[in-house]
């Protein structure tokens, strides 16, 4: 049986513009053509535009689908055919997911940095995009990376590898931020502050809640992330005097509660 573009059109949901363009570039020819120019399909044509339309839909270019489609060949060798193109489509798209998930990821890590910094510092957040190009991606983030020669156990190496990753969506990381944001809004007060005091004592208590209780572990990370000889952040948005600030306010903190504890 045949039919009219116009009603291959609405069989279909595309337009006839969009047939007469397959028509055009040799992908999807009418089945006949009568002296009225009127254009005819048949149930072949009907059969090829639905692959053409699964293909379109997930994401086959018209050169990639005329490719496919123009080979004569019989059911096994088109069947064949199919599965090795369908599986260098699906290898294609692995590696977009790929490319969208690390572009998610350096996203999410330049809005934490500068929450954390109260200010675009660029040359800072590109040279650690740089420095991660080469990384793979776990899960939608780049893991903290610790050498084996920081003398870990395994216990320990569990809980680091378990820490909420800056750039990640990780809800823990909403208290820290908010947290570092305070700090970063009181540098010009006194770490002896009362104000500083509180925010060191909630800081201290976040912080053990992540690492599990373990003191001697949060002081070898506090050590691990500090600012390294040449100025750069190991952190990004943890500079220099932000980190200095800390230590001060928080060795006040733990001194005076050690005070309290006696």
């Amino acid at each position: 049986m045949m039919i009219l573009i116009g009603e291959l059109a609405k069989k279909t949901n595309i337009s006839k513009r969009t047939l007469y363009h397959y028509e055009q570039i040799g992908l999807l020819k009418p089945t006949e053509m009568r002296e009225n120019r009127y254009r005819y399909y048949d149930e072949n044509a009907l059969f090829r535009l639905q692959k053409i339309l699964l293909l379109k839909s997930i994401g086959y270019t018209l050169e990639q689908i005329k490719q496919l489609l123009s080979q004569n060949q019989n059911d096994i060798k088109e069947n064949q055919n199919w599965i090795t193109s369908l599986n260098e489509q699906i290898e294609l798209i692995e590696k977009e997911k790929e490319e969208l998930n690390r572009k998610q990821y350096y996203l999410r890590s330049t809005v934490h940095a500068i929450q954390l910094k109260g200010r675009i510092e660029a040359k800072e957040i590109f040279q650690v995009i740089q420095a991660l190009e080469n990384r793979s991606l776990v899960e939608g983030v780049i893991p903290a990376h610790f050498g084996d020669d920081l003398s870990l156990t395994s216990k320990e190496k569990d809980i680091l590898n378990h820490l909420p990753v800056f750039g990640s969506d990780d809800k823990r990381l909403e208290d820290i931020i908010v947290i570092y944001q305070q700090i970063r809004g009181i540098m010009h007060q006194s770490p002896y502050s009362l104000e500083a005091q509180e925010i060191a004592g909630e800081l201290y208590q976040k912080a053990l809640e992540l690492f599990d209780n373990d003191e001697d572990l949060l002081d070898k990370y506090w050590e691990m992330i500090r600012v390294q000889e040449d100025g750069e952040p190991v952190v990004v948005g943890m500079d220099s005097d932000f980190i200095d600030y800390i230590d001060k306010m928080m060795a006040i903190y733990l001194k005076q509660r050690s005070e309290e504890e006696r």
